[in-house]
């Protein structure tokens, strides 16, 4: 019986792990500072958001994809700031909340 139990909690653990790891995403979004991206209110509008996001990412913010309520943050910052405030389609493995890009391409909406 002890190793049914034994057997059962492996399994178990592993399928938590794994069911936080999502490879291959492909998320459709656009590229944020996490300050702006965080707040409640709109800091600023679709026409500001690039030069917004840059300018905070320069005074020491990160960036991160927002896809729709979903912020995500990012693992490998240099891969995506020139595309600070730009819609984006991101392919990457995402663990929890955070992506590790591995392409990334601007889109026109």
């Amino acid at each position: 019986m002890k190793k049914y139990l034994l057997s059962a909690a492996v399994v178990l653990a592993m399928c938590a792990t794994f069911g936080f790891k999502v490879d291959g995403s492909h998320l459709k979004g656009y590229i944020d500072d996490s300050h702006c991206a965080g707040s409640k209110t709109p800091m600023c509008t679709p026409a500001t958001r690039a030069h917004c996001a840059q300018e905070c990412m320069k005074g020491g913010a990160s960036a991160v994809l927002v896809v729709g309520d979903k912020i995500y943050k990012i693992a490998n910052q240099k891969a995506v700031l020139k595309y600070a405030g730009k819609n984006v389609t991101v392919d990457g493995t995402v663990t929890d909340d955070t992506i590790q890009v591995t392409k990334i391409t601007e889109t026109k909406s």
